[in-house]
């Protein structure tokens, strides 16, 4: 009988652990506030919301054949001069990020505006460091690092990636991105 009742007891835990794991699907296009920026979910079924906060949003879409992510997050940062010195700093900063965690394929930095304020655009190619047994050969990314345009020592990166076995990100998932990019909006600046 002990043995039956402990059966039970670790099947209810595992269920419940499998359940809490599973997150809802949302609704394509959703909208979701930060501090002093919109953000709206992919336009496409299937994406899930891993985290919502003041300064962080991510979403994820996984199958068998890849996982993909989509987020926005605010970051502060100190205050440059000029745009030059913030742009230098930002592709530094995004560069060390992605070496520490992977062996490089193919990196660009484009210095742009984007919604009328500096930024830097970023695209790349990765793989995983051998000490890692990844499911998937490579990590496929672009994104932009912009400064808020109200707010000088405020970031915001956008980021769209996939983690799968195919090396560079889809037509599709290079569109699907864009429109990720483009609906998200920076808002006015509250005072607390």
């Amino acid at each position: 009988m002990k043995h039956l009742i402990l059966v039970i007891l670790i099947a209810a835990f595992c269920t419940g652990a499998a359940a809490q794991e599973k997150q809802p699907a949302i609704d394509a296009s959703s909208v979701y506030n930060q501090d002093a920026v919109k953000v709206v979910s992919p336009n496409q079924a299937g994406w899930v919301l891993l985290q919502s906060g003041n300064s962080e949003t991510v979403f994820e879409k996984r199958s068998k054949d890849e996982i993909l992510n989509a987020s926005v997050k605010t970051v502060k940062t100190k205050t440059f001069d000029n745009e030059r010195d913030l742009l230098k700093s930002l592709e530094a900063m995004k560069d060390e990020e992605l070496q520490s965690k992977y062996k490089k394929d193919s990196l660009h930095f484009n210095y742009v505006r984007f919604k009328q304020t500096p930024c830097i655009q970023y695209d790349g190619i990765f793989n995983f460091k051998e000490a890692a047994t990844p499911k998937f050969e490579y990590f496929n990314f672009k994104g932009y690092l912009c400064r808020h345009p109200e707010n000088k020592d405020s970031v915001v990166q956008m980021e769209f990636s996939n983690y799968s076995n195919s090396r560079g990100l889809s037509e599709d998932l290079h569109n699907l991105s864009s429109e990720f990019f483009e609906k998200t909006a920076f808002s006015k600046v509250t005072v607390k």
